[in-house]
């Protein structure tokens, strides 16, 4: 047993992390040491500006970063996700603190500290109450859209710094109008190094994807800053950072300021799981690795607390790092722990390092990084096999772009659901009719008339889908339809129920008052391949009774050959 296998393995289910102890491959941890230190450079400036963004000290951005980045690798499920500040929640926890604080900057800090203790807490909520089936509900088309939208957000988010121009808009559609109205105010020098830093980064990439082309980019970019004095040339550059690590602190509030914060709380809770989750999953997908969405709210609920209790802000999934994580060939959560390692050395010792490194410079990591994401196949795909998911994916995705990404997603949902409602409400069936093969003699659907008949007299029908109260109404008008179209001669109807999963009172009702219909036609109605459910529900409703035990045949064939005997000896 390797000495360094947890004792607990409750614990280790627990703390999925720990496993990181076990089996360590050194080439892993080569490629993972280099996808940290680009984690880590990409990282300080970034969290700096959203913890601005988010109305607090800018070094709180990094001590978000610090606390989310270690509680995730320990508790989260994805090997490749980093948490920390990002830009959504800063915004919308500006927008709930501000109003409440009255302008003292420690109650502000307070209150900020106490939304991400309470998104913490409720995320422990949604894990206790298991509410990681709801991801069960995003299917491949919101994904698809959702990535698509969200990836076009962190691109627009980083416009403004290509060109060096500040932009008051914060939604897709309107940055990029902004940008385009505002383009005499560009500033050249900037806009220069941005689009030479893109043009290095693909070259880079098409060179030798194992370079870690935005680690050389930065270092570079902050050699050239510091040699030619770009700051002075008006090139915006990250500037100073306040060195020092922050003290574990309890959010000084009281319970009024608790139930305030709730609604706020709550919203940040499903818009970071939902945006985690979907990350995750992606990520996931694309290694074949595998995501434990209840332990998700585990890891996000301690990466809050963590964030709260040094007096941070909200933490949420960072779109751009995670991306920066993959293209650098990050295999664990390796790269988290040893992106916090280099924040908590750089804090202590090196604040000054990236005071010169030009914010245009991580604009293109991002944006290039961001590109990866861009799949127009999977619309296509989605387009050729079945239309109406691929309008569920531009749904999706011009969601996410216009009203929001938690309303973007809801909205995809809601259509999701009534797509299914109305694939369940009008599901595929067919006449059956006996068909030789290799095998011997199987029933198929051969057509959807009632010319196709197994036997003279005799009509086999099989509805693909749960017979419940949305499609029993269409269920009997579809076989009354065929019971009509082979006429007088019609001495029996087998039902194939073997797609019949379930049904309820109300479809019980309809199949009753079909039998009677077909009964005052002189016609029999049969049952074949009723699961052992279905047979329970026959009974429990009296349905069994009244169509007769023996009428109930465990195949078609078997069905087929009674009538046979019945009907046409």
């Amino acid at each position: 047993m390797n000495s360094l296998t947890p004792a607990n393995p409750g614990i280790a289910r627990f703390i999925p992390g720990l496993a990181l102890l076990r089996g360590l491959d050194p080439a892993f941890l080569r490629t993972d040491l280099v996808a940290a230190v680009t984690v880590f450079a990409i990282l300080v400036p970034s969290a700096m500006a959203y913890g601005d963004l988010a109305g607090v000290s800018p070094v709180a951005g990094l001590y978000v970063a610090l606390a989310a980045m270690v509680m995730y690798a320990l508790f989260g499920t994805s090997k490749q996700l980093i948490m920390g500040p990002e830009a959504t929640t800063a915004i919308m926890t500006a927008s709930a603190v501000a109003p409440l604080a009255g302008g003292d900057p420690v109650r502000y800090a307070a209150l900020a500290a106490l939304a991400a203790v309470l998104v913490g807490i409720l995320s422990f909520g949604g894990a206790i109450a298991k509410l990681g089936f709801i991801t069960d509900f995003l299917s491949k088309p919101i994904l698809v859209g959702y990535i698509f939208g969200t990836t076009l957000i962190v691109i627009g988010s980083q416009l403004g710094k290509m060109f060096g121009i500040k932009l008051e808009s914060d939604q897709f559609f309107r940055q990029v109008l902004e940008l385009v109205s505002r383009l005499d105010e560009a500033h050249t020098l900037t806009t220069v190094i941005g689009i030479v830093s893109m043009a290095a980064l693909f070259i880079i990439r098409r060179v030798n994807r194992a370079l870690p082309g935005p680690l050389l980019l930065v270092v570079v970019a902050i050699i050239a800053s510091t040699y030619f004095d770009l700051q002075s040339q008006g090139v915006a550059v990250v500037g100073p950072v306040p060195p020092g690590l922050p003290r574990p602190t309890i959010p000084a509030v009281d319970v009024y300021d608790v139930f305030t914060m709730l609604p706020i709380a709550l919203a940040l809770t499903i818009l970071i799981y939902a945006d985690e989750i979907l990350t995750a999953r992606v990520f996931a997908a694309k290694h074949g690795d595998k995501i434990n969405s209840n332990q998700e709210f585990i890891g996000i609920g301690m990466a809050n607390i963590g964030a709260g209790l040094l007096t941070g802000f909200p933490a949420a999934t960072s779109g751009s790092r995670t991306v920066v994580n993959d293209q650098m060939g990050g295999k664990s959560q390796l790269v988290g722990l040893g992106a916090a390692a280099f924040t908590i050395v750089f804090l202590l010792f090196f604040t000054p390092l990236l005071a010169p490194l030009p914010t245009v410079v991580l604009g293109a990591i991002i944006i290039v990084a961001s590109f990866g994401l861009l799949d127009v196949y999977s619309f296509r795909f989605l387009r050729k096999v079945r239309r109406a998911e691929f309008v569920l994916a531009m749904v999706t995705l011009f969601g996410v772009l216009t009203v929001g990404i938690l309303q973007g997603i809801f909205v995809a949902v809601t259509l999701s659901l009534i797509n299914v409602i109305l694939r369940i409400s009008r599901p595929h069936d067919a006449v059956l009719d006996e068909v030789e093969t290799g095998g011997g003699v199987v029933y198929r659907g051969v057509g959807e008339s009632a010319t196709e008949q197994a036997e003279p007299g005799l009509l086999v029908y099989r509805f693909d889908a749960p017979l419940i109260f949305a499609n029993s109404a269409y269920f009997t008008q579809r076989l009354a339809a065929l019971v009509e179209g082979v006429g007088a001669g019609l001495k029996c109807v087998i039902l194939d129920a073997e797609a019949i999963s379930d049904f309820d009172t109300t479809a019980a009702e309809a199949l009753e008052n079909l039998d009677t219909d077909l009964q005052r036609r002189g016609v029999e109605l049969w049952i074949a391949r009723a699961n052992e459910p279905l047979r329970e529900l026959l009974r429990s409703t009296g349905l069994e009774e009244k169509i007769g035990a023996a009428n109930i045949y465990p195949s078609v064939r078997a069905g087929v050959e009674a009538y046979r005997r019945q009907f046409m000896a």
